[in-house]
């Protein structure tokens, strides 16, 4: 685990500017290097091959990236094919930390204290390099801030606290995987995390519950007890809820129907998709969808050498 950087956002983070990158076969990054603004990589489709520092990396679907000032950074080898990423930059407003592993899950550990949990709640945590399963919540979110960045709102401090949102969401979700990894090593909780890792694997199959006990040698029944004990919810409801995260992700992102999503994520049939949809999230796929319609047209690329403004520039 590489250090973690942790940003004060008592104040919320400064948006500078941001876009939806597709590339062609063949891209590669321009050689860059930040002046006080950080880089944050939300990797969509193919491989992103960069070089940070001395680092390689290999950015792919749900792979996030955090680049810091002063870091020169360069694409070491072209794309294989059509590549697509959210870029964002952002200017912490307050002080920004960089804890060692030990340091930062010494902090971790101690939060179910009060006075440490609400000291560590006062920034965003965050390392230089992890994946995420789903990316349904912080696609949104890029979708929000790419539309109101382009629009003449009244206030510039909209699309700050976005930024900071989306920064909050990507902290809770690297927290929640070091917080597993911990439950995880003690030995009676490896079965069970197992068969959770089989199911996200496998999820673009055809899940049933039957399915999944026979493959690890369980009653069905035990297993859901299993599930609701561990995750507070029934073996059923946990698939369901993967595969809608993935449904949300396409309605975001993709110009799909319903029905091809529906065949594509093994659902029995669109309008079974639909009812479930509606039972879970509270709206049907085509509301859900039209609510980011403008933010999927304006995900477009933005200039990445516009300068800083005026309000975040040096006095």
């Amino acid at each position: 685990m590489k250090p973690v950087t942790r940003i004060n956002i008592e104040r919320p983070l400064a948006y500078y500017k941001c876009g939806q990158f597709v590339g062609n076969q063949g891209w590669k990054h321009k050689p860059m290097k930040l002046e006080k603004d950080y880089e944050l990589i939300i990797g969509l489709k193919e491989t992103v091959y960069l070089q940070v520092g001395n680092e390689h990396y290999e950015i792919k679907h749900g792979d996030i990236m955090l680049i810091a000032p002063e870091v020169k950074y360069v694409g070491y080898a072209p794309s294989n094919d059509e590549v697509s990423f959210f870029w964002l930059h952002f200017i912490p407003r307050q002080d920004v930390l960089i804890d060692s592993n030990d340091t930062f899950m010494s902090l971790l550990l101690a939060s179910a204290e009060l006075q440490q949990r609400k000291e560590l709640g006062a920034y965003v945590c965050l390392p230089p390099f992890f994946s995420l399963p789903y990316l349904d919540k912080p696609v949104m979110l890029m979708k929000q801030i790419l539309d109101i960045s382009h629009t003449s709102y009244y206030s510039t401090y909209a699309v700050d606290y976005l930024v900071t949102e989306l920064m909050l969401e990507l902290t809770d979700k690297y927290i929640q995987q070091l917080l597993q990894q911990q439950w995880l090593n003690k030995e009676h909780n490896q079965k069970f995390m197992q068969i959770v890792e089989w199911i996200r694997v496998n999820i673009y199959h055809d899940l049933t519950v039957q399915k999944i006990a026979d493959t690890f040698c369980f009653n069905a029944d035990h297993l859901t007890r299993l599930f609701k004990k561990n995750l507070g919810m029934s073996t059923i409801r946990y698939i369901n809820t993967l595969k809608l995260s993935l449904v949300k992700e396409r309605l975001c992102t993709t110009n799909q129907s319903i029905k091809e999503i529906a065949y594509e994520l093994h659902f029995r049939d669109e309008k079974y998709l639909m009812k479930l949809f509606k039972s879970y999230i509270g709206m049907t796929p085509t509301q859900f969808r039209d609510t980011y319609t403008n933010t999927y047209l304006n995900s477009m690329t933005v200039d990445p050498d516009i300068p800083l403004p005026e309000h975040l520039q040096e006095p």
